[in-house]
């Protein structure tokens, strides 16, 4: 090597000096990849490994989310609604998100009869405690996930050679990592720290019945008492439409009536019980028809906090009911119907799945089927309701054979249920049944019609055409959304509900809201714009006559009633004999008085004509 080229080596920089600015520029752009790395590790442990808080009422399961739409905010999803409250901080810090729920304890207290929103609401030492825990456990779960993270990168780097190199040095592998895990911790930290502060607070935004309720906190106790203080109005407006009925309707359909059903639905947890009872003692009501959506957010407590369940027990007459898309959380929840059921007038028509009952109601046959939908089930094909509608007809084709069910009924409607142990009243056993030969299971009238008293002997004349009727179908369908309804053509009258309307079309009628579409969806939008106009409250009356022939269908619409501005919209009376397909036999015999009869029918039962099991049935005077 000559000493001139030696010396012109000797000026250049060494190569690592050139490369210098990109090493620096490299470890830094791996420091913060590994950083970031570690953080959305972190933010991952606290959503594998939540955080569970709570306070004496509520509890909540807390997350961090990484969610571009959720950075700077906590988004608390409820059963009744979204919570989010968005902050401005200076830098984006990690979304919380934070599942709230009720404890069981709860329970009780909506079952309270003094219930208050003060008896829900958690203290404010609850909240900073809850909050506390939730944070720094949350901030644990992080730093683990961080740490971690850092903690096999720098392993990875002192392993990382070729085959003939040894370990690197802690001291050359350990440093980027651990300065990744301190910005990664004090980025996170310092960002939330400086950003979910009450000053940084931007918007704050509540959907679903928790929107509702927090800018009416006084709805759920103010229906009750606007309902009882409507009694009046409503007394009066039945006054009129007896008036009318009696100067303008034909005189053979102004004749008192034998049966009264009241039909309602789409109640939505409002308690407007006071009401219905109003019109029940007013009317002379025998029977009341409910065609689903007693409750918005299918959960039984929901009508235990409205006070609801006591309003139909004070009503004092069989309350008919099938579950509407609102009146369970889960395809196979019943939660509902179980509450229901330990009413003691309340009549289910299917208790369970499969299960239905046949009641005869003033000698009018009655059945009907649950909507197989939920509240959240966002299906909207009529696949379901049609083979809901199918396998009921499969069950009432017993009915229509004369087949006998193998299953019992039971009381519950008109009799307290009985203490364990004890026989309800007027409930016959097996071979009591044969001997009195009251209403078999499967719904064939073997003897005694339900028009006759009790202990009055069984005309045959009746009971022919009872059990000719039943074989051509029932005389009144129930069912809550109108393609199950259409579904199902063997029956005099159908009834559904579902579309908070009122409308009638052939023997299918359709019922509107109760309630006005209850607490929830109480208003609704002028077509143009302009404002928001309440639903109006329907209800209707079926007026039968002593030979069960249907003579008037009365319905009912106003509006704003709950407001105290009652608006009048409309009362009219439409024969029944124009809605009413087929007719009933001559012979039939119906009075509000005559015994109820409950028999239990059940889909896809096996045909027991080879081996003949004995009927067993329940009747209340």
């Amino acid at each position: 090597m000559s000493p001139a080229t030696s010396s012109d080596r000797g000026r250049q920089p060494p190569l690592a000096w050139a490369l210098c600015p990109l090493r620096v520029l490299g470890a830094l752009l791996g420091l913060l990849a590994l950083a970031l790395a570690a953080a959305v590790v972190g933010i991952g442990v606290t959503s594998v490994w939540p955080t569970d808080v709570q306070t004496s009422s509520y509890a909540a399961t807390l997350r961090l989310s990484a969610e571009p739409d959720q950075l700077s905010s906590v988004h608390a999803p409820t059963l009744f609604g979204n919570l989010d409250l968005r902050f401005d901080g200076p830098l984006p810090a990690p979304g919380v998100s934070a599942d709230a729920r009720v404890r069981d304890r709860i329970t009780a207290v909506l079952a309270t009869k003094d219930l208050s929103v003060s008896a829900l609401k958690p203290g404010a030492a609850e909240i900073d405690a809850a909050i506390s825990s939730g944070a720094s456990s949350l901030a644990g779960k992080y730093a683990a996930g961080v740490l971690l993270t850092c903690a096999l990168a720098a392993f990875a780097l002192r392993h990382w050679r070729s085959a003939e190199a040894g370990l690197r040095p802690w001291r050359r592998s350990a440093p980027v990592p651990a300065l990744a895990a301190v910005v990664a911790l004090a980025g996170t930290g310092g960002s939330a720290w400086a950003t979910f502060r009450p000053d940084r607070l931007e918007t704050v935004q509540a959907d679903g019945l928790l929107g509702y309720v927090r800018s009416n906190t006084r709805i759920l106790s103010d229906v009750q008492a606007r309902s009882a203080q409507a009694e009046p109005y409503v007394k009066n407006m039945l006054a009129l439409s007896a008036a009318l009925q009696e100067h303008f309707v034909p005189p053979d359909l102004a004749r008192p009536a034998a049966v009264k059903l009241l039909l309602v639905s789409d109640i939505h947890g409002a308690n407007a019980y006071p009401l219905m009872r109003q019109i029940v003692q007013t009317e002379g009501i025998t029977a009341v028809v409910d065609t689903g959506d007693l409750l918005n957010f299918g959960h039984a407590q929901e009508g235990e906090a409205a006070g609801m369940y006591a309003g139909i027990a004070s009503l004092g007459v069989p309350y008919v009911f099938v579950r509407g898309n609102h009146d369970a959380s889960a395809a196979t929840d019943e939660s509902v119907l179980r509450r229901l059921a330990t009413i003691p007038n309340v009549i289910l028509l299917e208790p369970t799945a499969g299960t239905y009952t046949v009641a005869t109601i003033g000698g009018l046959q009655v059945a009907g089927f649950n909507d197989p939908r939920w509240f959240g089930d966002e299906g909207g094909d009529t696949a379901g309701q049609v083979a809901a509608a199918r396998r009921f007809d499969r069950a009432m084709e017993q009915v229509r054979s004369g087949r006998v069910a193998p299953v019992a009924s039971t009381t519950r409607a008109g009799t307290p249920a009985p203490a364990a142990g004890e026989t309800a009243p007027g409930a016959a056993t097996s071979s009591g049944a044969a001997a009195s030969g009251a209403t078999t299971s499967g719904g064939a009238s073997a003897a005694a019609p339900p028009a006759t008293t009790p202990g009055a002997s069984p005309d045959p004349t009746a009971s022919a055409a009872v059990a000719t009727d039943l074989r051509r179908g029932l005389d009144l369908l129930v069912a809550h959304e109108p393609y199950a309804a259409d579904a199902f053509p063997a029956a005099r009258v159908r009834l559904n509900g579902h579309m908070h309307s009122a409308a009638l079309r052939g023997n299918r009628i359709q019922l509107g809201t109760f309630t006005g579409g209850g607490v929830v969806a109480h208003y609704s939008q002028d077509p143009a714009g302009a404002e928001l106009n309440g639903q109006p409250y329907a209800f209707d009356i079926l007026s039968y006559g002593a030979d069960c022939r249907l003579e008037t269908l009365t319905r009912y619409s106003y509006r704003d009633l709950l407001e105290g501005r009652p608006v009048y919209d409309d009362v009219r009376a439409v024969n029944g004999r124009s809605i009413q397909a087929p007719q009933p036999s001559a012979g039939r015999v119906c009075r509000a008085d005559a015994p109820l009869t409950l028999a239990t029918v059940v889909a896809d039962a096996p045909d027991p004509s080879s081996s003949p099991t004995p009927a067993t049935t329940s009747t209340t005077p």
